[in-house]
């Protein structure tokens, strides 16, 4: 991991997720970059009032770098400024710079934190051509991560996100928590969910990775799967973001966006077309 870009609107979401990133960055010694974006507005306004707003940000920005240097020295911490549609952006500069993770402010239960317009956040999460962690508003703990839950289904791309999920925990020297996830009774189901714990677990066994595994059985898989991670206390969840493509949107999966709501632990959404 070398590169990490953060959405900044200076929420607390916003400052939550600097935090995380600079704990991450201290230990796997990547450059993190502040991505404030300025939203397009068929509001009028004065002449000079974008303008204001923009200088004000880059004061902010520029105070908001040369205090998190001053506690870190030895970060590499910059920031850009950008102009349109904030997912767009994001996901713009995350490909054009080969960024290896995007880390963002969410709101919780209620759904994603508003990221500076509409739902904002959903997209970022489901246009960036890299995974994104998201992390609510109100965790505290910072990007210490020793306990990863690696969730493992029926579905044809549930191991894409294992080699992801091994290279966090060789850098954190974390172990992994397989939560093999049963939600059907079919046998054919749960034959084929065995079968990618399995490959999962000789990939962790090959990387020489700390794990164990875990049965999951629930009719409710996402509220399942965060009750155990809290009671884990795990730090990480690592996720599929199972988008669907609707016309022009891309829309994330049911179970992931209920996870992202519902947990109050950080979670890492990967894309399997990216994987």
């Amino acid at each position: 991991m070398k590169k990490i870009a953060v959405g900044m609107d200076f929420s607390q979401g916003a400052m939550n997720a600097l935090d995380y990133a600079v704990d991450v960055a201290v230990s796997t010694k990547a450059e993190i970059t502040l991505l404030w974006v300025e939203p397009n507005t068929s509001d009028k306004v004065l002449p000079g009032e974008k303008n204001e707003v923009r200088y004000d940000a880059k004061i902010e920005l520029q105070d908001l770098v040369e205090k998190t240097i001053i506690k870190h020295p030895d970060l590499r911490l910059g920031f850009k400024q950008k102009r349109g549609k904030v997912y767009q952006e994001i996901a713009g500069f995350a490909s054009q710079n080969q960024i290896d993770i995007v880390i963002i402010g969410t709101h919780g239960i209620g759904g994603i934190e508003e990221f500076w317009v509409g739902s904002n956040a959903y997209k970022i999460l489901s246009y960036c051509p890299c995974p994104v962690i998201s992390v609510r508003a109100d965790y505290k703990l910072g990007g210490s991560i020793n306990k990863i839950i690696l969730p493992i289904d029926d579905s044809l791309d549930t191991t894409r996100k294992v080699p992801m999920a091994v290279a966090i925990a060789k850098n954190f020297n974390a172990e992994i928590r397989v939560l093999g996830v049963y939600d059907s009774d079919l046998g054919s189901i749960r034959r084929r969910t065995d079968k990618y714990v399995r490959v999962t677990e000789d990939y962790l066994i090959k990387n020489d990775v700390v794990h164990k595994f875990i049965h999951c059985t629930s009719n409710n898989i996402s509220s399942s799967l965060v009750k155990y991670a809290e009671g884990d206390k795990a730090d990480l969840i690592v996720i599929m973001t199972d988008e669907n493509k609707v016309t022009s949107d891309i829309i994330m999966g049911r179970k992931a966006q209920q996870i992202i709501n519902q947990s109050p632990i950080p979670v890492l959404s990967v894309k399997p077309d990216k994987m």
